[in-house]
């Protein structure tokens, strides 16, 4: 089972989180959140690619993804794996939505990369702080 983090803003409040808030997404929306994410930690990362409910955010960030989530509106949460353990741990790192085959805010895989970067170039400590076991909607 892979297992998912939250980027954190501030301490304790995790990034996607405080964009679900911003984007006032409703009940519904969550729930189809939520079960994407409990997918997503179920099959792993390899199988959600070829599943195609995960694909590349953009072709400028390789090591950045979205996470394909159909609904009212197009919910496009940013992740990437690791970074401690590529192969058994997925970092959500920002939110964005999709309309027109674009990412809203545009810049969301930058803002997701350099969040990745930091993460990176922290210690273990300070990647404690930076980061926290996801909480689900």
């Amino acid at each position: 089972m892979t297992r998912l983090w939250d980027y954190l803003c501030t301490p304790g409040r995790s990034k996607l989180r405080a964009w679900a808030d911003e984007e006032k997404l409703d009940v519904r929306e969550r729930a189809q959140l939520n079960q994407k994410l409990d997918m997503l930690e179920r099959v792993g990362f390899d199988t959600a690619c070829r599943l195609s409910f995960v694909s590349g955010a953009s072709s400028d960030f390789n090591q950045i993804f979205k996470l394909i989530v159909m609904s009212q509106r197009m919910l496009r949460p940013i992740l990437c794996r690791g970074p401690a353990d590529a192969q058994d741990e997925i970092t959500l790192l920002y939110g964005a939505l999709e309309k027109d085959s674009e990412l809203k805010p545009p810049n969301a895989a930058e803002r997701a990369d350099h969040h990745r970067r930091c993460l990176i170039n922290a210690g273990d400590d300070c990647r404690q702080e930076m980061r926290a076991n996801h909480e689900r909607f």
